[in-house]
């Protein structure tokens, strides 16, 4: 306990950083707690705000770009009437937006273009891409499919740049999407 809490003291930004991260968590899971889904997507969008922040705090380039992104995604797909073309087209227009900020975290941000580096920073890219198409699909089972990639990705990035609240908040999203696939598309299928 005594080097955990030397290691917060002695790094304060880092400190500083996986507080912003755990608020983030509480945003996103409290998320889920909301009756209507303008609520919804408001608190994902607060989280998401915050965990640009805690990115930006812990150095992880990638994910700081990926959720600025993601704030506009949130209030793009919020709308109610929002069309199944509109709707498509923004996929394409979000999906090169995130295709294009792991372009830029070599380029602004001056990560070493290393092979792990490579790899990491596309995780949650890819996994931003697959959540974005699940964004605009109508069947559930199909977006937790698409989710535990998307998770998957970012519980990696996380667990690289020893982001605490990201960590949790992918931890907890992937049991609740194999609870969820449990219970609703493989108890289906063998009924």
């Amino acid at each position: 306990m005594d080097f955990i809490i030397q290691w917060f003291v002695s790094n304060p930004q880092n400190a500083i950083a996986q507080c912003v991260g755990v608020v983030a968590l509480c945003f996103i899971v409290f998320s889920y707690q909301q009756k209507t889904k303008t609520s919804l997507i408001l608190c994902q969008l607060v989280g998401a705000a915050l965990f640009g922040v805690h990115y930006f705090l812990l150095g992880a380039y990638a994910g700081f770009l990926l959720n600025c992104i993601a704030v506009t995604r949130a209030l793009v797909f919020c709308r109610e009437n929002l069309s199944r073309k509109a709707g498509n087209i923004w996929v394409i227009v979000l999906n090169c937006l995130f295709a294009l900020s792991y372009a830029l975290t070599f380029l602004i941000f001056n990560v070493a273009p290393t092979l792990p580096n490579l790899i990491m920073q596309a995780l949650p890219v890819i996994g931003m891409c697959f959540s974005t198409v699940s964004f605009n699909m109508s069947n559930a089972g199909q977006i937790r499919a698409l989710s535990i990639v998307t998770s998957g990705g970012w519980l990696a990035y996380n667990i690289y740049y020893f982001s605490i609240g990201g960590t949790l908040c992918e931890t907890m999203s992937l049991v609740s999407i194999f609870i969820g696939i449990l219970r609703y598309d493989i108890k289906k299928k063998t009924k």
